[in-house]
């Protein structure tokens, strides 16, 4: 719990529970973040003994709120007379960073990259699978055993876990499921602890969660091999950043419609297989995709106006997550930049460096370094040679996300945000139309984004800027909401290229 007044609610809640005639009012707040997570552990604490939860909005009454009350209060006349029973408190416990032998390790689906990660485990001899992609069918688990008040990619882990947990014959006992830790503002870091409390409360206690920390940018997931399944992984994301992004610079031009999702698909199969064998000969490999792509018949004669999805990691590329979003906005007649996911762990090797820095950690310094030369001479070595067959020019660094960030959202804002904001400020400058940023329902860091985005469309020449916020809802509402985004988009870069037109012929 690395809320402190997260803390103190626990704490309050655990003294109130062993206390005789002691009892508790929860006052939350809707759409509050911390409470979402912070309610099921106080639930627990407080288990065999009545509490009222109040939670309030600027719509709340006082007429309800006494009512409540009241029923609280004659509650509690009849509990002091029941006998007392002994309860089963479940708690979060500590999980191991790296698997158990003996185990299979699972990945949630969070976008094809997860393939190739579950891939570079089994290059050191981790067996590993990555769960189905999310579909009604786990949402819906997932909302049975979640308030549906927690974040969207949470639901649709807890889901995904599930599922397999209660697959007839599965054996807790020879199963791990990966969940990374986080140390905050993100509710990120509560998955695990929840996901802990779900499991024994169902009856999975012997099921494991894998939790490797991005204090130490996820190095202790593999234990003794850490440092050649981190190489690996590395150059399973990098490979895979460029496939999607050579896919999505293609598809919305190929004349024989499906040509670039069955070479796609291909593609990821080969890449999956190298390097799962240690990656050897990728390079290779890669260079033969970008020739097959560019083998593919297009028509590039007219550039389609490009729109950059930002947002949380988990959703912006998971279909099943998001409401397909790409691919809508593709067949709106646009073409789609993906956020890279490479780029999330070269910030959490930044924050790596900068942590140890302020911890006055050498040790963790030198480490951190080391990570991050050795990520950029694989990038350069992998597909320095093939860029030129990509859109290289809307590249962002971190360096230039974190820089441009601060004028919104400090750099220092741990998570999301300055990783959104950043790319927007650069994008706008490099021919992208429009920006959509997905974000989960109550999220907190999606939120941040949003209040600051109106300021930065208004900064930035009114380019469009659309906030999703996503639960797994799909309306008829969002399909307006993106044609009237894309109609902007399209305008947008028409009076731009005009302007840049009139602006040569002076």
């Amino acid at each position: 719990m690395y809320w402190p007044n997260g803390q103190k609610i626990v704490a309050a809640a655990q003294y109130v529970a062993k206390t005789d005639g002691l009892y508790a009012v929860y006052l939350s707040n809707f759409r509050c973040g911390p409470d979402s997570f912070i309610w099921h552990y106080v639930t627990e604490e407080l288990k065999g003994k009545p509490f009222l939860h109040l939670e309030v909005d600027e719509h709340s009454a006082d007429a309800g709120m006494v009512t409540r009350i009241e029923a609280f209060l004659d509650s509690l006349k009849g509990a002091e007379m029941n006998e007392k029973k002994e309860v089963t408190v479940f708690k979060p416990r500590p999980s191991p960073a790296s698997p158990p032998k003996n185990r299979t390790l699972y990945f949630p689906y969070m976008h094809d990259g997860a393939y190739l990660i579950a891939a570079a485990a089994r290059s050191i001899g981790v067996a590993s699978e990555v769960l189905p992609k999310q579909t009604g069918e786990e949402i819906a688990l997932g909302r049975k055993y979640t308030s549906s008040k927690e974040c969207f990619p949470m639901i649709c882990t807890t889901g995904s876990f599930l599922k397999k947990l209660m697959e007839p014959g599965a054996d807790p006992s020879r199963m791990s499921f990966f969940m990374p830790d986080h140390n905050g503002p993100c509710r990120f870091g509560q998955y695990n602890q929840l996901h802990r409390v779900l499991f024994d409360r169902l009856g999975f206690k012997d099921a494991e969660l894998i939790t490797p920390s991005n204090d130490t940018s996820y190095q202790d997931i593999a234990g003794d091999h850490g440092q050649k399944f981190r190489i690996n992984a590395w150059k399973g994301f990098v490979s895979f950043d460029y496939l999607r992004k050579i896919y999505r610079e293609t598809r919305p031009y190929e004349l024989n419609k499906g040509d670039s999702d069955v070479l796609y698909e291909a593609s990821l199969r080969k890449l999956e297989h190298c390097i799962e064998s240690g990656s050897k000969g990728l390079r290779k490999i890669l260079a033969g995709i970008a020739h097959d792509f560019m083998a593919i018949p297009v028509d590039k004669s007219r550039r389609k106006p490009v729109v950059a999805v930002l947002g949380e990691i988990f959703m912006r590329d998971n279909a099943g997550c998001n409401g397909n979003i790409a691919n809508r906005l593709e067949d709106l007649g646009v073409e789609v930049l993906i956020g890279p996911f490479s780029e999330w762990i070269s910030y959490s090797t930044y924050r790596f460096t900068r942590d140890s820095r302020w911890r006055n950690d050498r040790k963790g310094v030198l480490k951190s370094k080391i990570q991050g030369v050795g990520q950029e001479v694989i990038v350069n070595y992998l597909i320095g040679g093939i860029k030129k067959f990509v859109d290289h020019e809307k590249d962002v660094s971190l360096h230039d996300m974190l820089r441009l960030s601060n004028k919104y959202v400090n750099e220092f804002y741990d998570g999301d945000p300055p990783i959104a904001i950043g790319s927007s400020v650069a994008l706008a400058s490099r021919g992208v139309s429009g920006m959509a940023a997905i974000l989960p329902f109550t999220c907190m860091p999606g939120t941040l984004v949003a209040s600051v985005s109106d300021s930065f469309r208004k900064d930035h020449n009114n380019i469009p800027f659309l906030n999703i916020p996503y639960d797994g809802q799909d309306t008829v509402s969002l399909d307006t909401k993106l044609q009237a985004f894309v109609f902007q988009v399209k305008e947008y870069a028409a009076a731009t290229a005009l302007t840049q037109l009139v602006s040569s012929h002076q």
